[in-house]
C-alpha cells in the first residue's frame, strides 16, 4: 500500500471519532421515523418505548410518516396517516427535529402529501434543507418491508435517492494484503484522499467497520 495513503486509512480506521460523531434525530408530533440509511427501525411496543434514533454525520436518509387527528365534527375526529416519505438530508454534529404542518382536515392532508413540506431543524432552531420522495405502497399490505423498497428506491432517479446505501453487500478480502501502487502510475495523493474520505462518509456503519478490518489486515 502507497505509504501516503496508509497513514490516512489508519487514522480513519483508529480515529473516526475526531471527523466521525454522529447525528441524533428526534420528531415532532404524530410523526414517525419507520428507516435511516436503508435500515428498518424496530418500532418497539407499548411497554419498551421508542427507540433512540442517531445516524452519522453526513448525508442521511429516512422514511416518515405522518399520523393526523382528522376532525369529522366538534367532538370527533379520526386517525388518518399521510404518505411514505424518503427524506434526505445532511447534517452534523446536531440534533434534527422532524416536524409536519398541523393537519386537521382532508385538505390539508392531501396537500401535504402533494407538497412533501417537511420542516427539518436543528437544536438550534435552524432549517434544513432536504429532498424527498415517496415509497408508493403496493396494495392491501399487513406489514411493509421498508428495506426492500428502500434498496429499489435507491435504484430510482429521484433526488432523494442514496445509490451508495445498495452497496451494503460490499465485502472486503480480508486477510489479502493490498498491492503497492505502482511509481510509474504517481497518483494524485490529494485526490486519492479526498475520494477516500468522500466514500467513507458515505458508508453505512456496518460498510465503515468493514472497511477497518480489511485495513488492519491489509498492513
Amino acid at each position: 500500500m502507497n505509504k501516503k495513503v496508509l497513514p490516512l486509512l489508519i487514522s480513519m480506521a483508529v480515529f473516526p471519532s475526531i471527523s466521525q460523531a454522529d447525528i441524533a434525530l428526534s420528531t415532532g408530533e404524530g410523526v414517525n421515523i419507520l428507516a435511516i440509511n436503508g435500515k428498518a427501525i424496530d418500532q418497539g411496543t407499548l411497554f419498551s418505548g421508542s427507540p433512540e434514533l442517531r445516524a452519522d454525520n453526513g448525508k442521511t436518509q429516512i422514511v416518515a410518516e405522518y399520523t393526523a387527528e382528522i376532525s369529522d365534527s366538534a367532538d370527533d375526529y379520526r386517525l388518518e396517516k399521510s404518505d411514505t416519505f424518503v427524506i434526505t438530508f445532511s447534517a452534523a454534529d446536531t440534533t434534527v427535529k422532524v416536524h409536519a404542518p398541523e393537519i386537521s382536515s382532508p385538505y390539508d392532508l392531501k396537500e401535504f402529501n402533494e407538497s412533501g413540506k417537511w420542516m427539518l431543524k436543528t437544536k438550534d432552531g435552524q432549517s434544513i434543507s432536504y429532498e424527498y420522495g415517496k415509497l408508493e405502497k403496493e396494495g392491501f399490505q399487513l406489514a411493509r418491508d421498508y428495506e426492500r423498497e428502500l434498496e429499489n428506491f435507491n435504484k430510482t432517479r429521484s433526488d432523494a435517492a442514496i445509490i451508495s446505501l445498495n452497496q451494503e453487500t460490499h465485502s472486503f478480502n480480508k486477510g489479502t494484503a493490498a498491492q503497492p501502487v505502482s511509481s510509474s502510475a504517481h497518483p494524485d495523493q490529494k485526490m486519492v484522499g479526498q475520494m477516500l474520505q468522500f466514500w467513507y462518509e458515505q458508508a453505512s456503519t456496518e460498510t465503515r467497520n468493514k472497511f477497518k478490518s480489511w485495513i488492519e489486515s491489509s498492513h
